[in-house]
């Protein structure tokens, strides 16, 4: 049995590691349902839940091998496997299953049915659990697998795992997984009206129920004072090679990614205004109107929203899933994105920065990060990329540049757009044209001064 070194996949990874509460190590937890009861399936596949970090993986009758398995795991993460170039894993499959599950936050995985896996998998799983740094439980649903038992111990040291009733995992994993009753953030964000910045809070609290406007309301005093910091930032751009328009949309879009409709993004653009008006500086942006929005590709779109970071958590393989995000998230040319380095990466709250420079940078909300971080957590051991037409972009963690040809040398922005695109069109988003990039910055701090 080929294993992978602890370790492997949470390597050069900006925010991948994860601390199991409780626990010094990763636990491997055996649980038994002799019955093979409809009970038990049913039970612990309501506990799937990948963004509270719980996965929950059904191998397919006669899994065998690793490959095969790690297709299983594949999917169980949300990959959509197809004969596409960018979505076939093939022999990759296993170590694309440790990047993603390393680059995902993922605390626990769980493997139904673990019985009719060699007990090779086991230990395999194991150790892939280990490395990444994660709670495994394998679901026995008939004679205890004693050969399994045993590979998990000798991969472990000596150490058995732990042994407990089905019914034990449910009980721990499903308050990870949901919370009944309670409203996720992004759904049903109030309108707002369609006004300039000035008047936009009171004709909020005006025209909004008072639940509305609380909801809003929050949002909007927040960016208020986030935008408040970013002020000195945009005065000592006119002393910089950074033009200012650069760095008032690479603010902007720090400011509004986390919005998860059209609606929170114009509040946080008007809240972005009126907190730079009170450093005394005028940010002059004209969003499209309520009427265009639907047709344009419009500032005022969402650009990682839940329900498109889901369509890009299909991608399979990682440079394409990374290459897709930071266009849409950052807007961004292949000419720019290109030559990023890994280090550019960094991670901030759950999220990453991606630092073109001392002064200008842009975020990556915490869940899309880890569409990006997989692309750092690829092992050198992973093969090239199956993408035809295209030079290999899987060059090994810790290269010289994010998107790299086999040679080291930055992947060409022709073939960064085009791969981008593609990986786009099999995720089915839209890769945005416009940013904010046409608002302009006045500071107003002379012309007070000058008794203007």
């Amino acid at each position: 049995m080929t294993t992978t070194p602890t370790g492997t996949f949470l390597d050069h990874v900006p925010g991948a590691g994860r601390a199991v509460p409780g626990v010094v190590a990763p636990v491997v937890t055996v649980l038994t349902d002799p019955a093979d009861s409809p009970a038990c399936l049913t039970a612990v596949m309501a506990c799937h839940a990948l963004h509270r970090g719980v996965v929950v993986c059904l191998p397919q009758p006669g899994t065998s091998s690793r490959p095969q398995l790690g297709a299983a795991l594949l999917v169980a993460l949300g990959k959509l496997l197809t004969a596409r170039p960018v979505q076939r894993p093939s022999h990759r499959s296993w170590e694309l299953a440790g990047c993603w599950l390393a680059a995902e936050p993922v605390t626990d995985l769980v493997v139904l049915r673990a019985d009719r896996l060699p007990a090779a998998c086991w230990g395999d799983l194991a150790v892939l659990a280990s490395a990444t740094n994660t709670r495994l439980w394998l679901v026995e649903t008939g004679a205890a697998a004693a050969d399994g038992r045993a590979a998990l111990a000798a991969t472990r040291g000596g150490r058995a795992p732990l042994v407990r009733p089905w019914r034990a995992g449910p009980a721990t994993l499903a308050p990870a997984a949901a919370v009944t009753g309670q409203r996720d953030d992004h759904d049903d964000f109030p309108a707002v009206p369609d006004v300039e910045f000035p008047q936009f809070r009171a004709t909020a609290r005006r025209l909004l129920s008072a639940a509305a406007f609380t909801r809003v309301d929050a949002v909007y005093r927040g960016t208020f004072t986030q935008a408040r910091t970013h002020a000195e930032g945009l005065r000592l751009s006119l002393l910089s090679n950074i033009s200012r328009a650069d760095l008032a949309d690479a603010v902007l879009q720090q400011l509004t990614i986390d919005a998860t409709s059209t609606d929170e993004v114009l509040t946080r653009v008007r809240a972005a205004q009126a907190g730079l008006l009170a450093e005394g500086l005028f940010l002059d942006v004209h969003p499209p109107s309520r009427r265009t929005r639907a047709a344009a590709t419009g500032r005022l779109e969402p650009r990682l929203d839940p329900s498109t970071v889901s369509r890009l958590r299909g991608l399979c393989d990682p440079i394409t899933a990374a290459a897709v995000v930071l266009t849409r998230a950052t807007g961004l040319p292949a000419s720019r994105l290109c030559w990023l380095r890994p280090g550019a990466l960094t991670a901030h709250r759950g999220g990453l920065h991606v630092r073109l420079s001392s002064m200008l940078s842009y975020r990556i909300p915490a869940r899309a990060a880890g569409l990006v971080r997989a692309a750092l957590a690829r092992p050198s051991s992973l093969p090239p990329s199956d993408t035809s037409g295209s030079p290999d972009t899987d060059a090994p963690a810790g290269a010289s540049w994010l998107f790299a040809r086999p040679d080291g040398a930055p992947l060409d922005d022709r073939a960064l757009a085009r791969l981008g695109h593609t990986g786009a069109t099999h995720a089915g988003v839209v890769l945005p044209a416009a940013s904010f990039r046409h608002t302009t910055v006045t500071d107003l701090h002379p012309l007070s001064r000058s008794g203007s």
